[in-house]
C-alpha cells in the first residue's frame, strides 16, 4: 500500500499552532491568512498582523487584493464603492511602505490600485497608476503583463474623452439656449459624477435661479447637500456598471 505524499505547504491547522506558540508575532497571522486565500475570514488574520506590525508593506498589500475581491461579490453598489475604497487605502500604504515589497509586488501594487480606481471611474488617477506600473515593468520583470497594463490608459482616456465629448455637446446646447434647465442640471450631474464639484456646484446654483419648480429644488438641493459624498455621484454614470 502506497504511503500518502505530505504536501509540503502548512495546513491551517499548523498555522494556528504556529499563533498559540507565538501570539504577538504578525508572521503567522499573515502567513495564515495568505493561506486562507480568498475567504472573507483572512480580512481579520491580515487586521492582526498589521496590528502587530503596522509597516508591514504586504499585509497591506494582500488585505488590499482581497477587498477587491471581495467589493466584487457585493450586491449593493455603495457597499462595493466602500470596499473598493478601502482595498485602495491598502494599496495605499502598501506603496508607501513599498522599500519592504519586493519588484513584484510594487508592480502590482500600482496595477491592482488603478484597476480599483478605474472601478470607481477615477480615471485621472487610474492613468497615474497604470503609468507607474509601465514604469516599473520597462526596469526590468515582469513582461507577461506589458500587453494588458499598456491598454488600459488607453481605455482610461477614451472613458474621460467620452465624458468631455457629452460635456461639450450640452455646453454647446447652453450656449444656444442659457435658460435651459434640463441642461444645467444634466451637466452639473456629470460634473459631479466627475469629481469637478465647484463646477457642478455653479450648474445646480444656475438651476435654482432658472426655476420655481419644488420637485426640482427639493432634487438640487439634495445635489448640493451631496457634494462631498462620492457614492451619491455614481449613479450619474453614463456607462454600465461592470
Amino acid at each position: 500500500m502506497q504511503t500518502a505524499r505530505r504536501s509540503d505547504t502548512p495546513t491551517l491547522t499548523e498555522y494556528d499552532a504556529a499563533i498559540r506558540l507565538n501570539p504577538d508575532s504578525a508572521d503567522p497571522y499573515f502567513n495564515r491568512a495568505k493561506a486562507k486565500r480568498q475567504d472573507p475570514s483572512a480580512i481579520t488574520d491580515y487586521d492582526e498582523a498589521i496590528r502587530l506590525n503596522p509597516d508591514f508593506a504586504e499585509a497591506y498589500f494582500y488585505r488590499g487584493c482581497l477587498k477587491d475581491y471581495l467589493a466584487r461579490r457585493e450586491s449593493g453598489l455603495a457597499a462595493r464603492h466602500k470596499a473598493r475604497r478601502a482595498a485602495i487605502a491598502d494599496f495605499d500604504e502598501a506603496i508607501r511602505l513599498n522599500l519592504d515589497l519586493d519588484f513584484r509586488e510594487r508592480l502590482h501594487a500600482y496595477y491592482r490600485r488603478g484597476l480599483v480606481k478605474y472601478d470607481l471611474d477615477r480615471y485621472k488617477d487610474a492613468i497615474v497608476d497604470f503609468d507607474a506600473a509601465l514604469r516599473l515593468i520597462k526596469q526590468g520583470d515582469p513582461e507577461c503583463l506589458l500587453a494588458e497594463i499598456k491598454e488600459l490608459p488607453e481605455e482610461a482616456i477614451g472613458m474621460l474623452n467620452f465624458y468631455e465629448e457629452g460635456i461639450a455637446g450640452i455646453t454647446e446646447r447652453i450656449r444656444q439656449n442659457s435658460n435651459s434647465i434640463t441642461d444645467y442640471k444634466i451637466r452639473g450631474e456629470t460634473k459631479g459624477f466627475l469629481g469637478r464639484m465647484q463646477e457642478a456646484e455653479s450648474d445646480f446654483q444656475k438651476v435654482l435661479e432658472l426655476t420655481t419648480d419644488t420637485r426640482v429644488v427639493i432634487q438640487i438641493e439634495r445635489h448640493l447637500q451631496e457634494l462631498d459624498n462620492q457614492d451619491y455621484w455614481q449613479q450619474y454614470s453614463w456607462r454600465t456598471e461592470r
